[in-house]
């Protein structure tokens, strides 16, 4: 059981690490120093560093999955359905901002290494905004539409990183309306 609590500790303090300061600063050393072990006690638990990258964006991107996709079929309307899916993505943002900064932090760095994960999360606000457009219900271009979806949210969130937004003051019922509005 200790092995297992180890190396959960240390995948911990590589997402902390690496969404701080950033994938290729942070080194084996600083996750080491993070957990309190030895470097060689993260190799025991992984082979690399390049192991612990990749395995937290598998783990993180298919739970960012799994919450988008189960949210675009909730619901009785289309449009409450797109709502909760706007919900759903920025309530996963608050709830792990280490992980949505981390997921963010490997799309920019590691755009090549995206093609090798399938699904990713925005795949199921694609497949949503694509019903929405056969439908007739969301009338513009679908990149456009994930665009503004993915980067209004997420610049919600980071709006409330950097301390300009406060938390408690962001009205999601305002913020699903706007987009479901900009989109429709």
């Amino acid at each position: 059981m200790r092995g297992k609590n180890t190396k959960e500790r240390i995948l911990k303090a590589s997402l902390k690490l690496f969404s701080q300061k950033g994938i290729r600063e942070t080194t084996i050393k600083d996750i080491a120093k993070e957990v309190g072990i030895t470097e060689g006690a993260v190799y025991r638990h992984f082979e690399s560093k390049e192991e612990i990258v990749l395995g937290l964006f598998k783990q993180y991107s298919e739970e960012f999955y799994n919450k988008l996709l189960n949210a675009t079929k909730s619901g009785d309307s289309y449009e409450e359905r797109f709502k909760n899916t706007t919900k759903a993505f920025i309530s996963f943002c608050f709830k792990n901002p280490s992980a949505f900064k981390y997921l963010n932090l490997f799309h920019y760095l590691r755009p090549e290494d995206i093609k090798h994960f399938s699904p990713l999360p925005k795949d199921a606000i694609w497949n949503l905004i694509e019903e929405g457009i056969d439908q007739g219900i969301l009338k513009v271009k679908k990149e456009y539409a994930l665009a503004v979806f993915v980067g209004t949210l997420e610049r919600i969130f980071l709006l409330v990183e950097a301390g300009l937004l406060k938390k408690e003051e962001v009205n999601m019922e305002e913020i699903k309306e706007i987009i479901w509005k900009a989109l429709s």
